[in-house]
């Protein structure tokens, strides 16, 4: 019996060790290259959000600040303010967009147009009795050249919480879609 036990605890001390060793994750921090590093201002004017297979606010103007820099880690940078303007929704209902503290970008994978990624976001969305919180994180690509698309689809990583609107248009535990395409300064995004 004892010679069982001892055969059965060096097996799985064998099997942990082999895991150990080829068990991480995709987006495990390997660290990456930004050049150049500093500013990276963005500017859209298609960011909109979907939920329930409508779109719930379309902004004619979005337009954010932060700032990208070479990393041991996933983070690359900080999204530290943004601006949305003329953010309209269903019937002509205007909604007010708004960052709640600063968001992370953490990039997750290089592939052959530039780099795929996560941004960290916690918004809140108000209207004439509506409001409520997203929080969460929004899937993006960039292209190296100039052009960051967030696209994250509805049933995602995004969850509405804190919901109050009247009219159901969104409640809590609701997972809404984001989209937009930004302009950004020419940069390189690379592992490391």
């Amino acid at each position: 019996m004892r010679k069982f036990l001892r055969t059965i605890l060096v097996v799985g001390t064998a099997v942990a060790a082999i895991l150990g060793l080829t068990g991480a994750p995709a987006n495990a921090d390997v660290g990456w290259t930004v050049t150049p590093s500093g500013p990276f201002p963005g500017v859209s004017t298609n960011f909109r959000m979907t939920n329930k297979g409508t779109t719930l606010l379309q902004c004619g103007r979005t337009t954010f600040s932060s700032s990208v820099a070479s990393s041991t880690t996933n983070t690359i940078g900080h999204i530290t303010a943004i601006t949305w303007s003329n953010c309209a929704g269903p019937i002509g209902t205007v909604f007010t967009v708004r960052q709640m503290g600063t968001w992370s970008i953490e990039a997750h994978a290089a592939n052959a147009d530039g780099v795929t990624g996560v941004i960290r976001i916690n918004l809140g969305l108000s209207r004439t009795l509506c409001s409520a919180s997203v929080t969460g994180t929004a899937r993006w690509s960039y292209d190296n050249a100039g052009t960051l698309v967030i696209n994250e689809p509805e049933g995602g990583n995004l969850v509405v919480s804190g919901a109050s609107c009247f009219d159901g248009t969104l409640r809590n535990g609701d997972r809404p879609g984001l989209f937009g395409t930004f302009a950004t300064p020419p940069t390189v995004i690379t592992p490391a």
